[in-house]
């Protein structure tokens, strides 16, 4: 997801000179800090959310040619982030807890269809990672707050830590149904409260740690994850137990690599390194690339 919304990052040893660093970023890039007026942050959000995101029509934005990437440095911000098609949110520090966003409702991904169906169903695209949310928002009435990211397929949330809940559907406390959602991807997430999938008909948890998962609806898959229910399968109402298929351990795994900024305002490309048998979060940098060895490929520049 990363690739399609800055261009391409390439890694290359034995270039005539350097590559600048910091580096120039698209037109579609916009990088934040907390000296940034938290107004403008929050136009700039809205204004993208305008274009790809929103439920009027539904699914605005689906088929939009503009993509858009959010890239906050260390520091809390106190601002809502709503992620639509073609979008990504990034944070650039060494740590998930480096970024952190105090607002009720954090970085989210609602339903881009108000209704039971399709609901989630065509929630695509979008990404976020490298951040804290301390989001409360009660998307539940009656249940404690945190974080939705209500999608299905093409919309991964990696290497973050949720202090509250997680919800991956829209519930609808009129009709007292729960939206449809179809697919997504959790990977390398600490999530302290429950990670609540509800109507969920599909997902995969691989590497991170819940307090502890509810609901789903046919197929969720666990890799490496504490936390996850145990193996079942079918469907028992009486225990609220559901199909899940939950492996101890990821045989063979290395995190997708990542940016982060220094105190100097210099940027990096962090490669994770391999690692067996692995259970849980595992929040380490690995090796560290200057970006003057990274070529930030550009749309209008470097076509096939």
């Amino acid at each position: 997801m990363m690739l399609r919304i800055f261009g391409c990052l390439l890694v290359v040893q034995g270039l005539a000179s350097p590559q600048p660093n910091p580096p120039t970023w698209p037109s579609s890039v916009r990088v934040f800090g907390v000296e940034d007026p938290v107004g403008m942050i929050q136009s700039a959000v809205n204004e993208a959310y305008r274009i790809n995101g929103g439920q009027s029509p539904s699914d605005h934005g689906q088929f939009s040619s503009e993509r858009f990437a959010f890239l906050f440095k260390p520091g809390h911000y106190n601002v809502e982030v709503p992620v639509g098609y073609y979008t990504q949110v990034a944070g650039l520090g060494d740590s998930p807890t480096d970024v952190v966003f105090t607002s009720s409702k954090g970085v989210y991904a609602e339903e881009s269809s108000r209704s039971i169906s399709p609901g989630s169903l065509d929630t695509f695209w979008r990404a976020a990672e490298g951040f804290q949310t301390d989001a409360d928002f009660p998307w539940i009435i009656g249940q404690r707050g945190g974080m939705i990211w209500a999608v299905s397929q093409g919309a991964n949330l990696r290497r973050a830590v949720v202090t509250n809940n997680l919800f991956l559907y829209e519930f609808r406390p009129i009709e007292k149904a729960a939206d449809f959602a179809s697919g997504g991807f959790l990977g390398n997430v600490l999530v302290k409260g429950t990670a609540d999938s509800g109507s969920q008909q599909q997902f995969l948890t691989r590497n991170s740690e819940v307090g502890s998962w509810a609901s789903g609806v046919w197929n969720l898959v666990f890799v490496g994850t504490p936390g996850a229910p145990a193996s079942h399968c079918g469907v028992n109402k009486f225990s609220e137990e559901h199909p899940y298929t939950t492996v101890e351990t990821a045989p063979v795994i290395a995190e997708k690599p990542f940016i982060t900024i220094d105190k100097a305002g210099k940027y990096s490309l962090n490669v994770p390194s391999i690692m067996r048998d692995r259970k849980g979060v595992d929040f380490k940098t690995g090796k560290k690339v200057d970006f003057e060895h990274v070529y930030v490929a550009k749309a209008e520049n470097d076509t096939a």
